[in-house]
């Protein structure tokens, strides 16, 4: 009868197997949290006007392309995602836009959303089963 013990390099594969493509989809989600994080920090609210809701492999509207002003009266377009329940045509959406580039712009339902901060989420756990493989591998 043979006994065993478990060693570290038992536990690194499979947290490797599991946190690479976790990891690599984290990243892709980088850019987008910046941005919800600068417009929820410094954006400008201002109500925009729907003008085209946008179906995305179903029924459900997901984005909507509205048209606002600036603060300096001019006139800005911007895809933002759809508020629950989505506005019609023609109807005020409440968005908030980058002073800056006023196309970098999000709905305000999103921003105070669960689902803005989610990647965050999901870059943590990504982030601890990278650190957990590299130590458990560094022991083995």
């Amino acid at each position: 009868m043979y006994t065993t013990l478990a060693s570290p390099t038992n536990y690194a594969i499979p947290f490797l197997i599991i946190s690479i493509p976790f990891g690599v989809t984290s990243l892709l989600f980088i850019p987008q949290q910046l941005r919800d994080r600068r417009l929820r920090r410094n954006g400008v609210a201002a109500q925009a006007v729907c003008e085209e809701r946008i179906r995305r492999g179903g029924t459900a509207v997901e984005k909507l392309n509205c048209s606002f002003s600036t603060s300096g009266g001019e006139v800005a377009w911007a895809l933002v995602t759809a508020p629950k329940p989505p506005p019609w045509e023609g109807e005020e959406v409440a968005i908030v836009f980058d002073a800056r580039n006023p196309s970098s712009a999000e709905s305000a339902y999103y921003l105070a959303s669960f689902g803005s901060r989610a990647g965050v989420v999901v870059q943590s756990v990504s982030c601890l089963l990278l650190v957990a493989a590299a130590v458990a591998g560094a022991l083995s």
